[in-house]
């Protein structure tokens, strides 16, 4: 998981990545083992920091027998303030934004819709993710694999390509023309692009 520079200054490498992990996945409890397994570090390393952070009120700690689980504390004050920080910086459009960045010109536009883009989604939804460009799906999976280990979520993709895209908008396909009516979040372009690309 790479930071964020705003991350960066504000945090440190650590204790940014539980942050991210666990208030961008608020409904899921995690238990020290697990989560440093799912970060790439010890527990020892991780141990001072959630302890610091459960003092501060921004984690709960429940026992289960001889498990601690930590989980990202909803009625913190700031819980909201924060959470919405991390998604602007470590949440999921700026790991795919990452992902399909690395295909340049390949790509021109990518989006998110559906539950996400509502923000009606929950720690297990899938994340509906629209490309358009000159790329195929088995081009597309292993950054869409990296991606979804990263937010712990499912990414669900539709691929076409820029002919394909605007034949099935200027032809009103149900589907499309659903999804183009409904709420989007870009990963690449934005509103004016997509016009440029339906025609």
């Amino acid at each position: 998981m790479r930071n964020s520079p705003i991350l960066e200054a504000l945090f440190s490498e650590t204790r940014s990545k539980i942050l991210a992990t666990l208030l961008l996945q608020s409904e899921k409890r995690w238990f020290l083992t697990e989560l440093a397994q799912y970060l790439g570090t010890s527990p020892s390393s991780l141990q001072r920091e959630v302890e610091a952070l459960s003092k501060a009120g921004l984690l709960e700690q429940t026992k289960d027998g001889r498990r601690v689980y930590f989980k990202a504390d909803t009625n913190s004050p700031v819980f909201s303030d924060l959470k919405g920080l991390l998604e602007k910086t470590a949440g999921i459009i700026p790991i795919l934004r990452e992902e399909v960045d690395a295909f340049g010109d390949r790509i021109k536009l990518a989006f998110v819709y559906g539950s996400t883009a509502r923000s009606e989604e929950s720690s297990q939804s899938d994340v509906d993710l629209m490309i358009v460009g000159d790329v195929g799906l088995s081009d597309l999976v292993p950054s869409l694999r990296r991606a979804e280990l990263r937010f712990g979520r499912p990414v669900n993709p539709t691929v076409y390509s820029p002919k394909e895209f605007k034949t099935k908008a200027l032809n009103q396909n149900h589907f499309l023309t659903t999804v183009l009516r409904g709420s989007k979040e870009f990963v690449k372009g934005d509103d004016g692009e997509l016009a440029a690309v339906v025609g």
